[in-house]
């Protein structure tokens, strides 16, 4: 006679779940890739910019989208791959960014799915993309002093809660999730005087 009661609630928790399923589907954590960096050299001149290529690997079990480029297409946006330096002292050398936007962003007039096929790439378990990036030490040229330093840098993904309904309901159109969060990467390089 419970058989009837029990069957409204296992119902309602299988939509509940399914709407979830939903929802995470749409992006995924960051774990779900590794992010390493590797400077062009290990040592150089205080002041000099310190050029170094990342990778992005999928290390899950399904396809997902990272983005393509450090700078997002949407004019203003934040980058999506970041540097700075950390003396052995723990303190952090973090450059600023800054942008301006001449007259309207044709991007504006996309819709999310057809801008995320401009700023995002597509990665099959496994599969990789690389980049480059260039730290300007110039602005800390009076603070750097010779030594090890840790070059750190971080992956952002996409925030989630920044998207209205229509736009995740053109996201969704692309089938696979996308990254959010964030992850970091470092190695140690010397500054020479």
């Amino acid at each position: 006679m419970r058989w009837p009661r029990l069957f409204p609630v296992v119902l309602f928790a299988g939509v509940l779940s399914n709407q979830l399923n939903a929802e995470q589907d749409l992006f995924v954590p960051a774990n779900d890739v590794s992010f390493t960096i590797t400077p062009e050299r290990k040592s150089y001149k205080s002041g000099e910019q310190i050029v170094f290529k990342y990778r992005v690997t999928n290390i899950s079990n399904s396809a997902l989208f990272v983005p393509r480029t450090v700078w997002e297409v949407k004019c203003l946006n934040p980058p999506h791959v970041w540097a700075w330096l950390e003396s052995s002292t723990g303190k952090h050398f973090i450059p600023g960014y800054a942008g301006s936007c001449l007259g309207p962003d044709p991007v504006d007039k996309l819709d999310a799915a057809e801008r995320m096929g401009k700023d995002a790439v597509l990665l099959k378990p496994m599969g990789y993309i690389e980049g480059s990036f260039t730290l300007d030490t110039r602005i800390f040229i009076k603070e750097l002093k010779p030594g090890a330093y840790r070059l750190e840098a971080a992956l952002y993904g996409w925030k989630d809660e920044r998207l209205d309904e229509a736009e995740r309901t053109s996201l969704a159109t692309m089938k696979y999730p996308f990254l959010r969060g964030e992850l970091a990467a470092s190695q140690i390089i010397e500054l020479a005087p």
